[in-house]
């Protein structure tokens, strides 16, 4: 179900962005790069955590999961300077869409990772 989720807002979010890209490109690029990536990014992490889990099981999930807080910091700041400073990208839309994005993907994250823990490997 959930990566049903994934699929749908994924799809739906690149769709737009080139629709609002091609009438205005920095629009675009701020759902490109506010609303596409993090969603791949969350995807890749749930990916992983199910090979992870399904390899290793739930103490290695658990310790991913550790590891996922320092790379997430990560890829926010960077998502963050990507967009600001390289694409110049206006902050006041750009950063509240990016963390709102985040952290419902992230949240959908914490639901699949329990439901995975959950069970017995």
């Amino acid at each position: 179900m959930i990566k049903k989720i994934y699929f749908f807002f994924t799809t739906s979010s690149f769709i737009l962005g080139q629709l609002i890209f091609l009438s205005n490109k920095s629009n675009g690029t701020l759902v490109f790069m506010g609303m596409f990536c993090p969603i791949i990014m969350s995807y890749l992490n749930i990916e992983v955590i199910s090979w992870i889990h399904n390899n290793y099981g739930n103490q290695a999930t658990n310790h991913f999961n550790t590891f996922q807080f320092i790379t997430k910091s990560i890829f926010m700041i960077a998502m963050s300077y990507v967009g600001i400073k390289i694409f110049n990208l206006n902050f006041r839309i750009y950063i509240p869409t990016l963390c709102t994005v985040w952290f419902v993907f992230h949240v959908l994250e914490a639901f699949y990772t329990q439901s995975l823990l959950s069970r017995q490997k």
